[in-house]
């Protein structure tokens, strides 16, 4: 604010000294200049309040966040509590804080972007990523033709129809292009602010026994653990009681499946009113008047109906699965087997391919039917009979025993020491930035909008 006012002083001065070389009178020329000055000045105070309300953060040496800006971000945040069925006024004065304080963290990292000389892109890295935005928004044109183009319009009516509902969303290539140099810009700036940064074997070993800490407690649970290996991060402690196993899926096609998942439900329906039969008459006393229940041998029968129809399914299957196991007793290569029939795509690609799955006699991940089967092998290196589960039949391989207990350090040392790098890293970069902020000494005007 004050060098807006001392700009415009200095403009006032000048026309007044042109002023004043043109008359004679000199004292009248300045008590003029002087009075309209004056009169300026009393204007810039009259609109000063206003000026002033459109500032709603100010930081560093005239840094300044523009209401404008801050409304944009906030009708944005309104917009998506409203697709949840909220109401922003109600969380309103925390939004606005939360608001400016990444206006002001974004527009100080954008200086020091600048004064570390990161911000400038050469002509090569503007064209690749200027190309990698026009890929990306072909991408969103062409995925979103069949929701935003109008049924029966040509391919260059779809594209223009798309794009258009695109831009109204605020995505266009454009916009694709400056986010992505902004993330480039960010990236750089990271890389600048923590370029040498390493880290001790000490720090090394800490991580390792961090992980393993945070693998006891995360992995009582089965479907964390499983959820954990099959996705490929490091294990650093193993819970009592897995194994290893692989399998040959032979699947059911769509239309089994479909016939399968009736027949399941029917099968359940049967068995409640079995059950119902069995509930003690205090149970039912309060329930409201039903049809009178059936005999159990009518539910029985019913039920025999349905288990025969699903056992027909399963033949249908299983000369394949038989197929599988002779060739396994023959002396055939599991894996080979799992490559030649198998139908599950855990079971094509790693890190499952190779780890294989981890299973227990409690585990909840998996079908039951695959988990007894699984724990029903006695040996490592033999297979399971044909195990009738809900995708099909599983021909079950038991690979080897998982150790319990931590993993040994020689085994995670590398993942431990990247995790302890990217850890101290992000913790250097985010010291550094709270550094910035608090140098910036930014004040928020919350009530300003």
């Amino acid at each position: 604010m004050k060098k807006t006012l001392c700009m415009l002083l200095a403009v006032l001065m000048a026309f007044g000294a042109m002023a004043l070389a043109e008359g004679d009178d000199l004292q009248a020329q300045l008590d003029a200049a002087n009075a309209r000055i004056a009169e300026l000045e009393a204007e810039v105070e009259k609109y000063k309040p206003y000026y002033d309300r459109q500032i709603v953060a100010e930081y560093g040496d005239g840094g300044i966040i523009w209401r404008d800006d801050a409304m944009v971000q906030y009708e944005a945040a309104a917009d998506t509590y409203a697709q949840y069925g909220l109401r922003i006024d109600d969380y309103a004065e925390d939004i606005k804080q939360d608001i400016l304080t990444m206006l002001v963290r974004d527009a100080i990292l954008d200086d020091k972007a600048v004064e570390l000389g990161v911000a400038e892109l050469d002509e090569t890295t503007k064209a690749e990523l200027e190309k990698q935005a026009a890929e990306t928004f072909e991408t969103y044109v062409e995925s979103y033709k069949e929701y935003f183009a109008s049924e029966g319009a040509s391919d260059e009516d779809a594209r223009e129809q798309t794009i258009a509902q695109l831009a109204n969303y605020g995505v266009t290539q454009e916009a694709l292009t400056e986010q992505m140099v902004a993330n480039y810009v960010d990236e750089q700036l990271y890389n600048a602010v923590t370029a040498d940064i390493t880290v001790s074997d000490e720090e090394i070993r800490a991580s390792y026994d961090q992980m393993v800490e945070t693998a006891q407690t995360d992995f009582a649970d089965d479907y964390t653990y499983n959820s954990a290996r099959n996705s490929g991060e490091p294990i650093a402690w193993n819970p009592e009681g897995y194994r290893a196993v692989k399998h040959v899926l032979i699947k059911f096609d769509d239309d089994q499946a479909q016939q399968y998942s009736e027949l399941k439900r029917t099968l359940d329906s049967l068995d409640a009113e079995l059950e119902a039969l069995d509930a003690p008459a205090e149970e039912t006393a309060d329930a409201e008047p039903a049809e009178a229940q059936r005999s159990r041998e009518e539910i029985e029968a019913d039920k025999g109906k349905v288990v025969a129809e699903i056992e027909a399914l399963y033949s249908q299957l299983l000369p394949e699965a038989q197929k599988v196991i002779a060739e396994f007793e023959g002396g055939a290569d599991f894996d080979s087997l799992i490559e030649q029939y198998g139908q599950d795509p855990g079971m094509q690609s790693e890190p499952t391919s190779v780890n294989g799955y981890a299973v227990a006699a409690g585990s909840t991940t998996w079908d039951p039917a695959f988990t007894e089967g699984a724990m029903s092998i006695a040996e490592p290196g033999q297979i399971s009979g044909a195990v009738y589960g809900r995708n099909g039949i599983h021909i079950i391989y038991y690979m080897s025993d998982i150790p319990a207990g931590p993993v040994p350090f020689e085994d995670l040392a590398d993942d431990a020491a990247a995790i302890a790098l990217q850890t101290k890293t992000d913790d250097t970069y985010s010291a550094q930035i709270d550094a910035w902020v608090e140098e910036a000494a930014p004040v928020y005007h919350v009530d300003r909008f």
